[in-house]
């Protein structure tokens, strides 16, 4: 499920602001019922709006295909991965074949193709394994996880601009996150960057991103830090599987508005908040929903790099830990301006 979060003027009100008077008992029972069954770090969530999980929908979405991309002629997509829309109206397509080569092409608003984004390679303006794609501003941002470095290319013709490498901002030496691991990066409209780091804490194995904000030459601004949990890491000895990080146990996922507003969902939760450009906290909404029954088999085979069933499985063991019931009830969000 990918959740998308829009926004517009006409906000749409939750149930329990809106009952009239002479229901205002039954509302207060309601409320009641409702609350019994929301957990209770989630009714500590200040200016937290919770919409009622029988509530009727105010709007009726309806998924209308506008534009078909790379159904004919080259090149020949094998797996989409990611896709931006830059500020021409373009669509960059991040596609990956059966090794796993990512590869960037850009496409016209009619669905034909227009020119291929940089290209595979270590040089000026290539890239390896690709792990964030975003399009801000007249520029493309290609966080190149083979080169650790960061490329900007400009959207005027697709031409590569520079190149950081991620070692040499200065933000890395900040206090706040030395000594962490960097996780990656958001480029904001305003030319700055939330810049994120991470930690693996060690009695629960939950890993915590340390998110920071930065300028375009990598150093620290002024910004409140947040602290967001993200998915569980398990370590396997004896097996040829690789460790990994277990999405199905939650992660933060993140996106920012055109005005440089901050969203972060907890996945396992709909439970979405809100911080404004200075990182700090605002307003939250919360609707109690469950996700799907969890197949722990299905689970470690959707993921090629996840480690086996059976490694997992012993690995929560090992921890005295329990797998859950159900997945998460969002995959990710972004933001449509």
């Amino acid at each position: 499920m990918c959740f998308l979060l829009v926004q517009c003027s006409h906000r749409s009100k939750p149930e329990k602001t809106v009952y009239p008077k002479q229901a205002e008992q039954t509302v207060k029972t309601r409320q009641v019922r409702i609350l019994d069954k929301i957990p209770l770090y989630i009714q500590e969530v200040k200016n937290l709006t919770i919409f009622a999980g029988d509530s009727e929908p105010e709007y009726l979405i309806k998924l209308i295909p506008e534009q078909t991309f790379g159904k004919t002629g080259e090149p020949y997509l094998t797996t989409i991965r990611r896709c931006v829309v830059d500020d021409k109206g373009r669509v960059i397509i991040k596609n990956t074949d059966s090794n796993y080569k990512h590869t960037l092409y850009v496409y016209n608003t009619d669905g034909s193709y227009h020119i291929q984004l940089g290209r595979q390679g270590r040089g000026p303006g290539e890239y390896g394994f690709i792990s964030r794609l975003y399009a801000k501003a007249g520029k493309v941002f290609v966080l190149d996880n083979t080169g650790q470095r960061l490329n900007e290319y400009s959207t005027k013709d697709y031409s590569f601009e520079r190149s950081t490498l991620i070692e040499q901002w200065s933000i890395r030496n900040d206090p706040a996150v030395q000594g962490l691991h960097f996780g990656g990066i958001i480029p904001r409209n305003d030319g700055n960057y939330i810049a994120s780091f991470f930690e693996q804490v060690s009695d629960t194995g939950r890993l915590i991103f340390k998110n920071l904000l930065m300028d375009s030459n990598g150093n620290k601004l002024d910004f409140e830090p947040l602290l967001f949990p993200s998915g569980l890491k398990v370590r396997v000895s004896k097996s040829m599987r690789p460790s990994g990080v277990l999405l199905f146990m939650g992660i933060t996922t993140t996106a920012l508005s055109d005005k440089d507003t901050l969203y972060s969902v907890w996945t396992r939760d709909f439970l979405i908040k809100k911080y404004d450009a200075k990182g700090v906290y605002q307003s939250a909404i919360y609707y109690p929903i469950e996700g799907l029954p969890f197949d722990l088999d299905a689970s470690a085979k959707s993921n090629p790099f996840s480690p086996s069933a059976y490694d997992i499985k012993k690995a929560f063991d090992d921890m005295d830990k329990e797998l859950p019931e159900t997945n998460p009830v969002v995959a990710s969000v972004k933001s449509s301006m």
